[in-house]
């Protein structure tokens, strides 16, 4: 049997990451939009040859009028293929709003901690998403544009732990011809046409741009790009993994790193290894390059007593002759160093 283009591209992702296995449960995040209409209908055509289960789960965010009329949508599109369907609702808003961030990280951790629910309900070894290649090109323009060093740069990996993105190497085009192909219908998110979000306008007007007047073909030379430089990450944080090992130590719900192992290492070295410790001392939510600089920056000073700078999630580094502690904010009356004064 023929296998359609972009099925074809998806079973060669699957066999790449090894995953999923024959007798495994493969959990598809399914918005109803094209790209995870494709997936499905890929993975539906895949799952008897290659001997693994499928099943989608669909989270409804409520933060547009109608959305709950997308889980009917999903119900009727697995249903016509045959696959089980988990919906959920969150209250994305509410995460907001007690996290203090913005929607798209709410949104974003409330959908991937929901499906981290159902594959644990339906023992699905893997999860699959549908981020393309054209995402993969957004997000680097995105985090180049925030002054994002080589680790955000490093984008999104087709494999990450049990995590798949089994279309990372295909264009939407591609995606689009195989809906056609496949006489599928999808939905569309209206609010993926509002230039107000920033990501909408590198896809409709940057994108475009640079298409037009630089390189026809800039979404997979970006794309290529964040891949390269997501496995040169991917060596470096191993490298710096083992430089915590030397010179970091929890405490209580801290990190804590030596001066002068941070010192010395090789600023990228450094870097890496301040993010990874901040990644242990409370995650890296609001956390960019700048902040992990300014902790470097902040190690290198004399130490005249301690010295504190503030960091995002209500964390603050601490400076002391021997040690930067990187953990939630102290009530020492202690010298504060701002973030602005940290150079």
């Amino acid at each position: 049997m023929r296998l359609p283009p972009l099925t074809a591209a998806v079973g060669r992702a699957l066999t790449a990451a090894g995953a999923p296995s024959r007798g495994e449960t493969l959990l598809l995040g399914l918005s109803g939009g094209p790209d995870s209409v494709a997936l499905l209908d890929a993975l539906a055509l895949l799952r008897r040859p290659r001997g693994f289960r499928l099943v989608a789960a669909h989270l409804d965010h409520g933060l547009r009028p109608g959305s709950g009329a997308d889980a009917d949508f999903c119900r009727a599109l697995c249903a016509r293929l045959d696959v089980p369907l988990s919906a959920g609702v969150a209250d994305v808003r509410g995460r907001a709003a007690r996290e203090r961030g913005g929607l798209e990280q709410a949104a974003r951790r409330e959908r991937y901690a929901f499906l981290r629910r159902v594959a644990a309900a339906e023992q699905a070894g893997v999860i699959a998403v549908a981020h393309t290649r054209d995402d993969q090109a957004e997000t680097l323009l995105l985090r180049l544009l925030r002054g994002a060093g080589s680790t955000g740069l490093g984008g999104m990996r087709a494999r990450r732990g049990r995590l798949l993105r089994p279309l990372l190497g295909v264009s939407r085009e591609a995606v689009l011809a195989h809906l056609r192909e496949r006489s599928l219908d999808w939905l569309e998110d209206p609010t993926n046409a509002d230039l107000a979000h920033r990501r909408n306008r590198v896809r409709h007007e940057l994108l475009p741009y640079l298409e037009s007047r630089f390189n026809p073909r800039v979404r997979e030379a970006l794309a290529r790009a964040a891949a390269l430089l997501a496995d040169e990450a991917a060596h470096l944080r191993a490298d710096a993994e083992a430089l915590l090992l030397r010179i970091g130590r929890r405490q209580d719900d801290g990190f804590v790193l030596r001066r002068a192992g941070l010192v010395q290492a090789p600023a990228a070295l450094a870097r890496a290894a301040i993010r990874e410790a901040l990644r242990r001392a409370g995650g890296l939510s609001r956390v960019g390059a700048v902040h992990v600089e300014r902790v470097r920056q902040l190690a290198r000073r004399p130490a005249a007593g301690e010295r504190r700078l503030p960091l995002p999630g209500r964390r603050e580094a601490v400076l002391t002759r021997e040690d930067v502690r990187l953990g939630p904010r102290g009530t020492s009356a202690a010298k504060a160093v701002s973030c602005r004064g940290a150079k």
